[in-house]
């Protein structure tokens, strides 16, 4: 069963509330602990202001005055005098533990907790003049009563700070969340198939956020919103560049199928209606493996299986395998490559990748021309690059070239071929592509540009075989 995910705004609350409990908690404690402090501060200073009410009262008035705060007992203070010869007033002592009267008696001053009787006491002595001295008192359980008041107007507002804490936590949560809420959606639309959200929010104003992660998530979002619709579209023109190649041969093969159905087709015209069919299979043949190589090269399957070889020996077999096309299109294939040029990589995609580019340069090339391959490696190399080692391999052809958008757009997958179909020769639409990710799966880069004499040039950089080969002139 799947576990139940907590929201963000649910979370935002908890927290904050969790932090004002404790917050409270410990506020409450050490409050509660500076109240009782203060409390029975405050009533021994109220005890000894009381004491020094009547020392400086004069001798002869001092046991009046006892008598009358004596009775003003709202309070709870008792006051006793001790008068010389230990007499006390009032005559019962106010209550108070002989302890207390034997202790002042000794040190001339008290300040004490006693229990006596079943009740606590605050008492607080002292020798005012002679022999006299005065004793005054309060029952501690009054001082109890005010700190419990204290205590429970304390207790309110901690309760109204946690409150408190729990409105700002869900307008907090809310504040944070609502961006996040609405990135999720717009993610879920994403998902959906929706696309232009970004545009649809900047019209409705509502595009502004003050949270620089959650601005940042949305920036992602919108660029992930414009690259699939890009890709989408590229997509979609892609499959519509697929239909029309597919369609055309379908339509020649269809057209030459019936008219032998029908009987409709003379017997001197069958080798060149053999012919043609033959060609437009080949034509649909090289589409259908065009299409499998290229999904292989974007899936996870497409292995490579290195091993240390001689690149030279490579492309000398691949042109070797395409001069009789060459020779029958008057084109000369030129390999030049003075020495072995040692490489770690699989022989068999660098192969592929060399075909292509073969196939591709003679494709464009004029009749008479020369299509030229250089290897070298790379600090050999016209432009070399200060990595370290490494190989390059460089194709160019005497054709019509390509313009800057050209090598911009060259690996693109159907873009030249949609830009020239029907003003030159054109493939399929897919095979520099195809180089480009064989390239990218070796490990190497590939650059598309100009040649001197204004063809197409194409330059393959792969990583090279530190322990190398003999450096044995290669025959050709």
């Amino acid at each position: 069963m799947a576990r139940r995910r907590s929201s963000l705004a649910s979370r935002i609350v908890l927290a904050t509330v969790s932090v004002a409990l404790l917050a409270a908690v410990a506020t409450g404690v050490v409050a509660f602990q500076l109240v009782r402090q203060v409390a029975v501060a405050q009533t021994r200073e109220v005890l000894r202001s009381t004491i020094q009410v009547v020392a400086a009262a004069p001798a002869g008035d001092r046991a009046a005055l006892v008598r009358n705060l004596d009775r003003d007992r709202v309070r709870g203070i008792r006051v006793v005098l001790v008068r010389p010869g230990g007499r006390l007033t009032p005559a019962s002592g106010g209550g108070v533990p002989s302890s207390a009267f034997t202790r002042l008696e000794r040190t001339g001053s008290v300040s004490e907790r006693v229990t006596a009787r079943g009740r606590t006491l605050l008492v607080e002595g002292a020798t005012i003049s002679g022999s006299q001295a005065v004793v005054a008192t309060q029952d501690f359980s009054l001082v109890r009563a005010a700190n419990r008041r204290l205590v429970e107007r304390l207790a309110v507002a901690v309760a109204l700070g946690v409150l408190v804490a729990v409105a700002v936590g869900i307008l907090v949560a809310r504040l944070v969340s609502r961006p996040l809420r609405r990135a999720a959606a717009s993610a879920r639309e994403l998902a959906g198939g929706r696309r232009g959200l970004t545009a649809a929010r900047r019209a409705a104003g509502d595009d502004e956020t003050r949270i620089a992660e959650v601005a940042d998530i949305e920036q992602a979002l919108a660029s992930l919103d414009t690259a699939l619709a890009s890709s989408e579209g590229r997509q979609h023109e892609f499959l519509l560049s697929i239909s029309h190649e597919i369609r055309t041969p379908l339509t020649a093969i269809r057209g030459y199928a019936d008219a032998l159905a029908d009987g409709l087709v003379p017997q001197a015209a069958l080798p060149t209606i053999g012919r043609t069919l033959v060609a437009e299979t080949g034509r649909l043949e090289a589409f259908t493996r065009d299409l499998l190589e290229l999904a292989r090269l974007e899936a996870d399957d497409f292995a490579i299986r290195p091993e240390p070889l001689d690149l030279v020996s490579v492309v000398v077999s691949a042109a070797e395998a395409w001069r009789a096309r060459a020779d029958a299109l008057d084109v000369r294939i030129d390999v030049h490559a003075p020495m072995p040029v040692p490489v770690s990589t699989d022989p068999m995609r660098v192969r592929q990748l060399v075909d292509g580019l073969l196939e591709n340069a003679l494709r464009a090339s004029p009749t008479g021309s020369v299509v030229s391959v250089d290897v070298t490696s790379v600090k050999d190399a016209p432009e070399p690059d200060p990595a370290g080692e490494g190989a390059q391999i460089t194709v160019s052809d005497q054709g019509p070239g390509l313009t800057a958008d050209d090598t911009v757009d060259a690996f693109e997958r159907g873009v030249l071929h949609d830009r020239y179909l029907g003003g030159r020769k054109v493939g399929t639409g897919l095979g520099l592509s195809i180089a480009a990710r064989l390239v990218a799966r070796l490990g190497g880069t590939i650059s598309a540009g100009r040649a001197d004499d204004g063809g197409a040039l194409f330059t393959v950089r792969l990583p090279g075989y530190r322990s190398g080969l003999e450096h044995d002139r290669v025959a050709r």
